[in-house]
């Protein structure tokens, strides 16, 4: 590092604009929807006329029988078309593997996800604000279920509420979520043609070193098949490790949950779920800013 002397009249503002560089290249940019979790989502959006694009890999696995890895690929595109408010596009695809899992056949093969949309607006900036606030609504349409790849025809509605805290020049950053979602056609993948959910999740983590974050996060999901609250299909809580590190155009964020808790309905009580959940959930995201 360049050294400068105290007599130099130089150094004063160099010094300011080193610092200044710094300090821009260790904070989560405020000018991107970045991620510092795998799961949980923040309150800030892309500045107007910039594009996101992300690519998401999660890999689902293990069973209380048989042996499964359930593949999920995100590819997203999103745009700010204001400061305060952002829509994106997404192809998911998958790629399963299942033998002698219960209830579901042997499988080993790639299916075409579906096609989702999300959008998003800022109410507050965690930057600016006292606590940043933001709402979202994801929609999509899947043509093969998550977990055994079946056929199915779901459209679906999920609403969120987005909370975002950050503390000491944003070295601590907390995040928050709650949403629900309406899904029709998931027959015949599912016994049932319609579901309703409760969903969210809660994150926080730690700036360790300039552009890296540590932390953990968590999420849970609840289902009624038919939306009807008599009708409970099951519960299901992760939680784990969160790494982010991320440069001025790109972030990379790699997010490990376990299955610290389920209930389903007609499973052995063992405090864990698997007709629909597994035991491991391991995310990977990389981001680029245009």
């Amino acid at each position: 590092m360049e050294k400068f002397s105290a007599f130099n009249h130089f150094a004063v503002p160099s010094l300011g604009l080193a610092a200044l560089a710094s300090f821009a290249g260790a904070v989560p940019s405020a000018h991107a929807d970045e991620n510092l979790f795998g799961f949980v989502r923040g309150a800030e959006t892309l500045p107007q006329g910039h594009f996101d694009f992300y690519q998401t890999l999660t890999l689902r696995t293990s069973k209380d029988v048989g042996v499964y890895r359930g593949w999920d690929s995100d590819t997203e595109l999103e745009y700010g078309f204001t400061d305060k408010f952002q829509a994106s596009i997404a192809l998911a695809n998958r790629y399963i593997y299942n033998r002698g899992v219960e209830d579901l056949p042997d499988a080993n093969h790639f299916t075409f996800g579906g096609v989702e949309t999300t959008m998003k607006y800022r109410l507050l900036s965690p930057f600016k604000d006292p606590v940043g606030l933001a709402v979202r609504l994801e929609s999509g349409w899947l043509l093969h279920d998550e977990v055994g790849g079946l056929l199915e025809h779901e459209m679906y509605l999920a609403p969120e509420v987005i909370l975002q805290k950050n503390f000491f020049d944003d070295t601590l950053v907390t995040e928050l979520n709650y949403g629900v979602e309406w899904a029709w056609g998931k027959d015949p993948a599912e016994q049932y043609y319609k579901e309703f959910a409760m969903q969210g999740g809660a994150g926080v983590t730690y700036r360790f070193a300039p552009n890296w974050f540590l932390g953990v996060e968590g999420h849970v999901r609840s289902e009624w098949p038919m939306f009807n609250f008599g009708n409970f299909e099951h519960v299901v809580v992760y939680a784990g490790p969160a790494l982010h590190y991320a440069r001025e155009r790109w972030w990379v964020t790699l997010s490990y949950n376990y299955q610290v808790y389920g209930h389903g309905v007609d499973e052995i009580a063992r405090s864990q779920t698997f007709a629909e959940e597994t035991r491991h959930e391991i995310r990977f995201k990389v981001g680029f800013n245009f």
